[in-house]
């Protein structure tokens, strides 16, 4: 009895190649630099916003309203820009500062009272609630979106502000403050007991995930002009969550690599049908949660120690001098 499935083995087996090799060329010909310049820029400012989000999540603050956020900082670029005037670069801090005072009501209202599941759901009502805020607004625009903003978020500003804040991230990675969130992510029960003050650390994730994002708000809103508020809603967070979690936990480089395929990869195909697109879009995530569950930069494990390893750590402790091991903490015997 025959189905009416399709045969897509056979569908793949007739495939012609050659014709399929010479669509690609002709496809990838007609990309320009200029083209492949404005993707990049958008990347830059997707993975602003993204970084915020993955200082959340390295404190163990998990939130789905992350895009309410970013549309607290857009607006507010807004209305800086053109309400009072005040110029891009001027306007990139102040940004900033929204952002951390976002940051800082979330952490007051939510972070400090729900945390894991909760705090996510909690976080997702607040972003909606904007969202219909910001809809019903006339003064930011209404349904009609906030215009007015300069196109300023180009090749020759954003990369400086993306380089910007890598650097703050990975001076942060380098510092106790980063150990005291990864601590308070595993379990704030344990790093309690063992001297971390989990409410400052919590509530200084939030401070620079907000920051952060507040810049990523104001080159979002000087990259699309008209700030529209079904822009913030739940689809952006899911964006900015994919490119975190499919990069991994282990360093903020790992945003940086998922982000990238993230938003690059969906240009990468060669139909125009939008459902063919995401499909292959979707199968590409799929493969990679499948193969590299931990994400593209997961974490490593630590190294087994063999018998030959803790035989020469046993030498060179032997063999260092005794006034060395006691000024290394050591307690001397004889004391």
């Amino acid at each position: 009895m025959e189905s009416g499935s399709p045969d897509f083995l056979g569908q793949l087996l007739g495939i012609d190649w050659d014709a399929t090799l010479r669509a690609l060329l002709l496809h990838y010909s007609t990309v320009t630099w200029a083209f492949l310049l404005d993707l990049f820029v958008d990347y830059c400012v997707y993975l602003v916003s993204a970084l915020g989000l993955f200082v959340l999540f390295a404190a163990g603050q998990y939130s789905l309203g992350h895009a309410g956020m970013v549309g607290i900082a857009a607006y507010t670029t807004g209305i800086l820009v053109v309400k009072l005037g005040i110029p891009f670069w001027p306007s990139l801090p102040l940004s900033g500062l929204a952002g951390l005072a976002a940051g800082l009501v979330y952490y007051y209202l939510l972070g400090a009272r729900l945390s894991g599941f909760y705090l996510a759901i909690a976080t997702f009502a607040v972003g909606e609630a904007l969202v219909t805020l910001w809809l019903n607004t006339d003064f930011l625009g209404g349904a009609l979106g906030f215009h007015g903003i300069a196109l300023r978020s180009e090749w020759d500003t954003v990369p400086v502000v993306v380089a910007i804040v890598i650097f703050a991230l990975w001076r942060l990675e380098k510092s106790r403050f980063w150990l005291a969130f990864l601590a308070v992510r595993e379990s704030e029960t344990v790093a309690g007991a063992m001297g971390v003050n989990v409410a400052r650390t919590k509530m200084l994730a939030w401070s620079v995930a907000g920051f952060i994002t507040g810049l990523g708000g104001n080159l979002w809103a000087h990259r699309v002009t008209i700030i529209a508020p079904p822009e913030f809603s739940l689809n952006l967070t899911f964006i900015l969550l994919l490119g975190v979690l499919l990069g991994g936990m282990r360093t903020f480089w790992g945003t940086v690599a998922g982000g990238a395929f993230v938003y690059f990869v969906p240009w990468l195909t060669t139909t125009d049908e939008p459902g063919y697109r995401l499909m292959l879009y979707g199968l590409t995530i799929v493969i990679v949660l499948v193969f590299r569950p931990g994400g593209l930069m997961p974490v490593g494990t630590p190294k087994k120690r063999t018998v030959e390893d803790l035989r020469r750590i046993a030498a060179a402790a032997s063999s260092q001098p005794a006034d060395a091991r006691t000024a290394d903490g050591d307690r001397d015997p004889s004391a």
